[in-house]
Order: structure tokens, then C-alpha cells, then sequence
């Protein structure tokens, strides 16, 4: 079986994460599962890939101050580069044959470049499974309403997509209903619970009582993390340093590269803090603290909800609202700590929250419970829902059962 994964990739590491994920849960689910990722983001060897799983590069988009995609790093128009990757879409979608194509949070792509892959898989007889995965939050209600409005995108979801997979719990968020989905495209979506890599799933260990606090301060791919990264610095250099804490400072892989310089000088002489470009144990780091100061995205949310680490959010709130929505929804369940951006430029304020979340107890862990507002299994059930639905759909023989079931 041959699954093809699709993130666009444009700002962070999120898209490429969940891919990744995807990926590892569906080689695991079944041993003739082969997965090849497209991905557009600029550090794709950023997570390793499982055993049978490899990786096409497209070339890479950002976006700018006013939050319109971007070449990032040709010298293109944004519609040339759009137009040559939906030509490498296509070129692999006709060489690897796909018995699934998971696109993961744009169903048309940016620029609208799935939009001729799509057509192609409905009229040259594939017979490829067409699924869309969607984070929980995709913008505050009013500009995610106009966004799936102007790009038409119901349409798309209800012309070439089979299935809708949200990766979330309707209790959590429902885009379903906050977002307006005509009730046939309602009708193909499943909540799985969030997408979460196994690893994240463990509890992480009870520190001793003697043993110094750790605070992990992340921004994931740090492009636009600078701020939170340096308000951060400067709550450990100053109102916290007399406390009893050592801290470890990942800056990211896109953080630019005189912001990184900046930081490091500010950190020269500190030796409670350890400042680190990127790493490939952010698990064990995660696992290693006793606080994650980080944004509101995805992946940090729901890695620390999973291993109940407790999480400290400074949630973006440019260009798109998605991390603060997500994090206040989540702050209300007691799952998060929560600190608004603006406030969280003040060294003081920010080192203030730090102190009030070190005191409170540890999380429960969110993969705990099998059913609930914070499962976090949504890899494992998704993968499973690809492949049974596959299945049906080329064996009678399975689909009779399932029907029967």
C-alpha cells in the first residue's frame, strides 16, 4: 500500500511534524504500508523518517510581513513557484501512484496548487483515497469563515476529498460548527483526537525534591520567535536569577541568524542557561523539564498536554489568531498556563508566570484516558481509519464484513 502525504509548509515546523507522525503510525499499523512525504519546508531532515518512508522536497514558500505566501528562496513570483510545485505534485502522484493522498490543513494548497492533482486523481482512474487532515484551529471564527469562503474551499472538500479527519476533540474546538461546514461536508469528518508522535505519549518522570527546576523555553522552528526568546532570556538573567532553576533555550532551526548571535551573546556567563540552535531530542528535553515556556502551535500543545508537562503559552496572534484560540480554550479546561503576548514582553510579567506555574502541581497525562476532551492517540486511529477504509474500498470481501459489523 502506498500513502503520499502533502504539507505546504510555510511558516514553522507543524505541518512537516504531523506528516512525520502520520507517517511512523501508518508503517507501524501495517507492514506493507510504504509512505513518501511532499513537504515545502526549508529544513526537512528537521525529524527522522521511519523505515519505509522517504521524502520529496518542494521548493520552499514563506510568507511576508502582511502574511501573503512568498518564494522563500528562489528568485520567483509566487505564482511561478506555485505552479512549479504543483508540477512536481503531479509528476509524483503519476510515477509513485498513491492508493491514499493525505493532505494535511489546505485543501487546496497555496495558490490553489493541489487543485490540478486533485482533478487528475478524479478523471485518470487512480482509484486513490483522498484525505484531508485538519488541526483543530485554523483562525479565529470570522477570518477562518472568510478564508474557507474566498478559496472556495467547501466546494473542494465536497468535489475531491472522500474523507475529512480533524485532528482535535469536538470538545476541545469544533470547527464543524465555529466554522460553518455545510452539513454534506460535515458529514465526512471524523474527530481523531490529536496527532501526537508515540514518544510524546509517555508520562514524564517525577523529579526528586532536591533536584534543581528546569524550564524549557521553545518557539518550535523559531522564525518568529525572537520576542518570546528574548523576554524569556531576559526573566532568567533578571527577576529570576536568584531562583533555585537552570533553564535550556532552544532557538529553532529558521531563527534568523543575527537574532540567534544576539541571544547567545545575552546568555555569555550564565551558566544555569543552556542555549541550543535546535535538537533532535526535543522529547528529551521536553521530558527533562519541570516547565515548557513555548507558543501556542500544535505540536508543543498537545506534546506537553500528552506527557503531562506543564505548559507555560505565549500564543502568536499574527498573521492568523489560530494559537491564541486554541490555547484560551485550552486554558479554560486547566490544561495550559496562559500569558498574553503583549504582556509577555515585560520580562517581569513573563518571570511572574513562570513562578505561578512552577508552583502548581504537575499534569495528569492527557493520553490517560481513552475517551475525553484530550485524547492524543489521533495518529494511531487515523492511520487505522486509512487503511481499514482502504481496504473496504478494493476488497469486497472486507467491506461485507464491515458492512455486517
Amino acid at each position: 500500500m502506498r500513502i503520499l502525504t502533502y504539507s505546504h509548509d510555510s511558516v514553522g515546523l507543524g505541518h512537516l511534524r504531523r506528516s512525520v507522525t502520520m507517517a511512523r503510525a501508518l508503517v507501524s499499523a501495517s507492514p506493507h504500508a510504504q509512505v513518501l512525504c511532499l513537504t515545502g519546508s526549508p529544513v526537512p531532515e528537521v525529524f527522522p523518517l521511519p523505515e519505509r518512508c522517504d521524502l520529496v522536497k518542494l521548493p520552499s514558500i514563506g510568507k511576508d510581513e502582511a502574511g501573503a505566501y512568498v518564494s522563500r528562496r528562489l528568485d520567483l513570483t509566487f505564482g511561478a513557484v506555485t505552479e512549479l510545485r504543483s508540477d512536481l505534485i503531479t509528476a509524483t502522484v503519476r510515477a509513485f501512484r498513491p492508493d491514499v493522498f493525505l493532505v494535511d490543513h489546505s485543501p487546496c494548497g497555496p495558490g490553489g496548487e493541489l487543485l490540478p492533482v486533485l482533478r487528475r486523481l478524479q478523471h485518470e482512474g487512480l482509484r486513490t483515497r483522498v484525505v484531508l487532515g485538519l488541526r483543530d484551529v485554523l483562525d479565529e471564527p470570522v477570518a477562518a469563515r472568510r478564508e474557507l469562503r474566498d478559496n472556495d474551499a467547501f466546494e473542494h472538500m465536497r468535489q475531491c476529498y472522500d474523507d475529512l479527519f480533524v485532528y482535535g476533540d469536538r470538545e476541545v474546538f469544533d470547527p464543524l460548527t465555529e466554522y460553518g461546514f455545510p452539513d454534506d461536508v460535515a458529514r465526512k469528518a471524523l474527530f481523531t483526537g490529536a496527532v501526537v508522535a508515540p514518544e510524546a505519549q509517555m508520562a514524564a518522570p517525577r523529579r526528586r525534591e532536591n533536584d534543581l527546576r528546569h524550564v524549557l523555553v521553545t518557539t518550535g522552528g523559531g522564525e518568529d520567535g525572537y520576542e518570546l526568546l528574548r523576554s524569556a532570556t531576559a526573566a532568567l538573567r533578571g527577576p529570576l536569577r536568584s531562583r533555585d532553576l537552570r533553564a535550556t533555550i532552544v532557538a529553532g532551526p529558521l531563527l534568523a541568524e543575527d537574532a540567534f548571535r544576539s541571544l547567545r551573546l545575552a546568555v555569555e556567563r550564565e551558566p544555569r542557561i543552556t542555549l541550543l540552535r535546535s535538537s533532535r531530542d526535543m522529547q528529551g528535553l521536553r521530558m527533562a523539564s519541570d516547565l515548557v515556556v513555548g507558543m501556542g502551535g500544535y505540536n508543543t500543545v498537545y506534546e506537553c498536554l500528552a506527557s503531562g508537562v506543564r505548559l507555560l503559552a505565549v500564543p502568536r496572534t499574527a498573521p492568523r489568531r489560530e494559537q491564541l484560540v486554541r490555547c484560551r480554550r485550552l486554558q479554560e479546561l486547566a490544561a495550559l498556563d496562559l500569558v498574553e503576548p503583549a504582556q509577555a514582553r515585560d520580562p517581569h510579567v513573563l518571570a511572574a508566570a513562570i513562578e505561578r506555574s512552577l508552583a502548581r502541581p504537575a499534569l495528569s497525562v492527557a493520553g490517560d484516558e481513552a475517551t475525553g476532551p484530550l485524547r492524543c492517540r489521533g495518529a494511531q486511529i487515523a492511520a487505522n481509519l486509512l487503511l481499514e477504509r482502504r481496504d473496504r474500498r478494493h476488497n469486497p470481501s472486507v467491506a461485507a464484513r464491515g458492512a455486517r459489523s
